[in-house]
């Protein structure tokens, strides 16, 4: 009797087109499918399928037929989901897809109960199930959300009975969110996304180099790749069946990685340079810069991942005792975000920017430190960089001077004109001596405000 093989087979779906014009267009999905698919065809899966930017119909389909040819005997089922993720009042999750109607998601988007009963109605024993998700529909300009709010994913393990072997790995937690860029030049993976591929690879998962990468091997090669990154992320690991779930064995000795770095590539990883800003933060690790936020009144909760190939400086403004700081990351082809000039943000880029951060005088020295990295990863020479700090510094010091003067100079003149006034001696009818009363007085607050400014900034 032929002895039967155990394969593995996989699912992959993503999409990134819409019509609904309420969810933005996201780029990463079909990058994230092409890099899950070459992978494991590489990695010796038996099958595998992927569909991009299909529609609800076609996703339905595609999950049901794929679950409904698994076999008892199948070492492995594996689907992966990337797409927008939306709820519903109920607090529900759907998987979007190109005909999906965020009014209607019951009708028009792929249910995770849905999902979840499928699985339970298969013959797989042991089911992977990787969501590379956004949970919102809301939006920052240049940029949508990859995750926020409380996703229900616990859904998909939910309620199904002890052994029935399904295990769930998220991008990220409950109450954190990420951001896809979608001003770069050339699409990319996402961190998760990117971390499995490199994880399986290259056999850095087989953490114990027994030839196997197992679901809890994988997770935790994830989350460690995940977090020790610029990215505040934290993958999950949701439900388990009994036994152990085998993802991949890799061909020939694993390769050992550090976890916090992707694979070799023949220079040391820089450290991650993180600095906490007002409602935001900002962190570099050599590679990409991030800068998140942390979600109030108008400033949405995400963060946005730009690779140094895609900077083409740094903006940057040191905070003082009077006025918030500013960094401010300028894409190539992309005009920055405006400063502001009147209100209480006047003299930063306004809050909801989400290529800046705004930060306090206490982190001045995190900041620059951060600027300077990314400005020497980019090619700028330090030494420009020097000696435009003095010549600024030198014009500084003359400003100040005939600031000064100025101030001094107003005071006196609106200290003639009050003594005037009170002794009599000008017209008071005169609308030429009080026009000039006037603008002698706004000029002498003024230049006094100004000079008071630059000094503290000093």
């Amino acid at each position: 009797m032929t002895e039967v093989t155990r394969q593995r087979r996989a699912l992959l779906i993503g999409c990134g087109t819409f019509t609904d014009s309420s969810l933005a267009q996201l780029r990463s999905p079909r990058r994230d499918v092409e890099d899950m698919s070459r992978m494991l065809y590489e990695a010796g899966y038996a099958q595998v399928f992927a569909d991009v930017d299909c529609t609800t119909r076609a996703a339905q389909r595609a999950v049901e037929a794929f679950l409904l040819e698994a076999r008892v005997d199948d070492a492995l089922n594996l689907i992966y989901f990337s797409t927008h993720g939306l709820q519903d009042r109920q607090g529900k999750l759907y998987f979007a897809f190109t005909d999906t109607e965020k009014r209607y998601l019951s009708a028009t988007a792929v249910g995770a109960e849905w999902v979840r009963d499928r699985v339970y109605d298969s013959r797989s024993k042991s089911t992977l199930i990787l969501v590379d998700c956004c949970f919102s529909g809301s939006f920052i300009t240049g940029m949508q959300a990859r995750s926020s709010g409380e996703p229900d994913v616990d859904v998909l393990v939910r309620g199904l009975p002890q052994g029935s072997g399904v295990a769930v790995l998220t991008a990220s937690g409950e109450h954190e969110a990420s951001f896809e860029d979608v001003e770069s030049p050339t699409a990319r993976t996402s961190y998760f996304t990117e971390a499995v591929v490199a994880g399986v690879a290259t056999g850095a998962a087989d953490l114990n180099r027994d030839g196997r990468i197992t679901v809890d091997e994988l997770y935790e090669y994830v989350y460690h790749h995940v977090v020790n990154g610029p990215s505040p992320q934290r993958p999950r690991k949701l439900g388990m069946g009994e036994g152990t779930m085998v993802v991949a064995e890799p061909l020939g000795q694993p390769v050992r990685i550090p976890a916090q770095v992707s694979p070799p590539t023949g220079r040391a990883a820089a450290p991650v340079l993180r600095a906490r800003g007002v409602l935001g933060y900002a962190a570099f690790d050599g590679q990409s810069v991030v800068i998140g936020k942390d979600g109030f009144g108008p400033v949405m909760k995400g963060e946005r991942r730009l690779h140094v190939s895609d900077v083409a400086g740094v903006s940057f403004k040191p905070a003082t005792s009077l006025h918030y700081g500013y960094l401010q990351v300028i894409q190539k082809g992309v005009q920055p975000a405006p400063i502001s000039r009147f209100g209480p943000g006047a003299g930063r880029p306004p809050m909801e920017d989400g290529a800046s951060v705004s930060f306090a005088r206490s982190v001045n020295a995190e900041m620059q430190q951060m600027r300077d990295a990314i400005e020497t990863a980019i090619g700028i020479p330090p030494r420009a960089l020097r000696a435009s700090t003095a010549k600024n510094s030198a014009w500084a010091t003359i400003g100040r001077g005939l600031l000064w003067a100025l101030g001094i100079l107003a005071g006196l003149l609106e200290a003639i004109v009050i003594a005037a006034t009170v002794t009599d001696s000008w017209d008071d009818h005169s609308v030429g001596t009080a026009v000039t009363a006037n603008l002698l007085s706004g000029g002498a607050v003024l230049a006094s405000g100004r000079v008071l400014y630059i000094n503290r900034r000093k």
